[in-house]
């Protein structure tokens, strides 16, 4: 994680802006009279979900915390990024001999895992060895879309087979062993592929990059049934999420993200088209893992499987499932723990029980209408242990109530907001038939020690998934890495957007906070075709380097191209990055005017016609990208 991503998760930007300005709720988001323009309707609104802002009149920008900090105090990124540690307690240091050496290994780590995987599909898809796991995979009703989708392979029942491939391609034993690929020999004679006959399921961070492997065995008999990779450098289950990197979207989208248990149950469930559904791997949630989601929602939803949920003998009464339920049977935390994730993310946690003998996989394959249904119907976390911990009680009796009494209050006790534990409060005396004074000095008597944060805690960098350095190349990374390298094109690159009827590229269409601190850096050398690109480094903040220099060394395998080949390739990514960002406008404004009309608001006329002008320009911008085969005949023919 980055130094900027970290302050960027440890501050809120609706905490941050609310102190300059007056934000109202307004949906899912916050409204408020843009502090850089004069006006008298908001038009100045703050996203908690994606943590960014966005003037929607005359400034027409947006961004995220820090493009706030610089526009509102007038300060350059160096200062912002200053401000902005200093609040959130996190040192800046120049990053010395050791950092270095760690980002290196990362990187290399990436390479490998991704030739792994790739090794591994290939495998799958031709190898005569992988035909058991091809059945494999029928059988479950997994299809050749979803195995390209999520790389899905096969390692063969031998002991060297991965180790000798990526040796001959050049990486290094020690590499190997540090990535979890292999392990060492107890008598020190050498090491052994970690992975062998299994089906192998690639696990990526957020971003998308190889971290880790699961593996099935294909023996009915074979023990254990999944494993993982070990902890590396970038693996840390317990801050990962299966499925994350294609399910964002779908998260945000819907508001709800939907957390299972294995991996084939996102296999499914994203085939389906059901795509907010991610894994936590067969363990138990973790508060991490729930941070990283909650930049995408606050709403949850868990899978159980009815078998283990509802058994009682597995509750062993509230004092031991409190404390912790079967790990294999049941894979979340104890209701306590849930109640406290609740609390201190500001969440909305609830529980989807599934038919008897059932798991999402089997649910989703037979109806994914029944699927919805019941995610539709999920209880409310306190509800359902509610509905669970007093099944095998008869609360007409007086030793029934007494035992419902004391599972019950151990769960209240646990609830952070007076209001909701007074209803539950109430609910609990109604459902036991005793007074509620009885329950509020019980309640008083026996309160816990243990009291919930009202503010979110930092995830620490242990726990955070979402690496950045080096850095994942989008469409961004790629221009401003060819720009980096071959500054005189700037100028090339303007003509040949003015050409097309286009604005010149600022500093402001970047989207990362970091590479549009890069790009204006660039841009303040003055004449770009004589930029020091040493000098242009030594000026830059000592938290902008390890991204500056993976921008100036390229992806890896990138195809070489000449200048008159680059610039047309240049224009094509600058107008994606313009079309995307106008994409994902438009569709903020759709939210905002559908939760604008369902209040009545006036501002529902003015988000139409700013959602008009952004469609004319997306417009413009769909035949300017319908030009691109005219500028690669030209770059030709020259």
């Amino acid at each position: 994680m980055s130094v900027v991503d970290e302050i960027k998760a440890r501050v809120d930007i609706v905490d941050l802006i609310s102190e300059y300005v007056t934000l109202r709720k307004s949906g899912r988001n916050y409204t408020a009279l843009c502090p850089f323009h004069s006006e008298k309707t908001p038009s100045f609104v703050v996203f908690p979900e994606t943590q960014t802002w966005h003037c929607f009149g005359a400034c027409a920008t947006g961004g995220d915390i820090f493009a706030f900090i610089q526009k509102r105090e007038n300060m350059d990124f160096p200062e912002a990024l200053r401000l902005l540690a200093q609040r959130a307690g996190v040192a800046l240091e120049p990053p010395g001999e050791k950092k270095t050496a760690e980002e290196q290994l990362k990187q290399r780590l990436r390479e490998i895992n991704a030739a792994a995987a790739q090794y591994f599909h290939n495998l799958l898809l031709t190898a005569d060895q992988g035909a058991l796991a091809r059945q494999y995979l029928a059988r479950r009703g997994i299809n050749q879309e979803t195995i390209a989708r999520f790389q899905l392979g096969y390692a063969l029942d031998s002991w060297q087979a991965l180790s000798d491939h990526l040796r001959m391609r050049g990486y290094q034993q020690k590499d190997l062993l540090a990535a979890g690929l292999v392990i060492e020999r107890e008598d020190g004679s050498g090491t052994y592929d970690r992975f062998r006959g299994r089906l192998i399921i690639p696990i990526r961070d957020v971003r998308g990059r190889v971290i880790g492997f699961g593996a099935r065995t294909l023996d009915p008999e074979g023990v254990p049934k999944y494993m993982n990779s070990p902890q590396t450098p970038l693996f840390n289950k317990s801050g990962v999420l299966f499925g994350l990197d294609m399910a964002k979207g779908a998260i945000r989208a819907q508001g709800l993200a939907v957390i299972v248990e294995g991996y084939m149950d996102v296999l499914q469930a994203h085939q389906a088209g059901i795509g907010n559904v991610v894994a936590s791997m067969g363990t138990a949630l973790t508060e991490a893992q729930l941070r990283l989601l909650k930049r995408m929602t606050r709403n949850f939803a868990l899978a159980l499987v009815a078998d283990a949920a509802g058994d009682q003998a597995t509750l062993r009464g509230l004092a031991v499932a409190r404390e912790a339920l079967d790990r294999e049977i049941v894979p979340v935390p104890t209701p306590r723990g849930l109640i406290r994730y609740e609390s201190r993310l500001d969440a909305n946690i609830s529980i989807i029980t599934l038919p008897r003998g059932q798991d999402p996989d089997d649910v989703i394959r037979e109806s994914p209408e029944r699927w919805a249904q019941l995610v539709s119907q999920a209880l409310p976390v306190v509800d359902y242990y509610f509905q669970v911990v007093t099944a095998d009680l008869d609360l007409t009796t007086a030793k029934g109530k007494a035992e419902a009494r004391r599972r019950l209050m151990e769960i209240i006790r646990e609830i952070g907001d007076r209001v909701e534990q007074t209803h539950y409060v109430q609910k609990l005396a109604r459902l036991i038939r005793v007074s509620e004074e009885i329950l509020w000095r019980d309640l008083a008597g026996r309160r816990s020690r243990r009291k919930v944060s009202a503010r979110p805690t930092a995830a620490t960098p242990e726990e955070a998934a979402e690496e950045l350095a080096p850095i994942s190349f989008g469409v961004e990374e790629h221009c401003l890495s060819v720009l980096l390298r071959r500054p005189y094109l700037i100028s090339r690159l303007n003509q040949a957007l003015a050409d097309v009827g286009e604005d010149l590229l600022q500093g402001d269409e970047f989207t990362h906070i970091e590479n549009r601190a890069i790009f204006d850096a660039l841009i303040a050398r003055g004449d770009a075709g004589t930029v020091d690109v040493k000098a242009l480094r030594d000026g830059l903040e000592a938290a902008l380097l390890p991204r500056f220099d993976a921008l100036l060394k390229g992806p890896i395998g990138e195809p070489p191209l000449d200048d008159d080949q680059a610039v047309p390739d240049l224009v094509v990514g600058v107008l994606r990055m313009r079309q995307r960002r106008l994409r994902a406008l438009i569709q903020e404004l759709r939210f905002l005017s559908e939760d604008a009309m369902t209040r009545g608001d006036v501002k529902v006329e003015e988000y139409g016609e700013t959602m008009r002008a952004y469609t004319l320009a997306l417009r413009r911008i769909h035949q300017a990208l319908a030009s691109r085969s005219t500028l690669w005949r030209q770059a030709d023919a020259a």
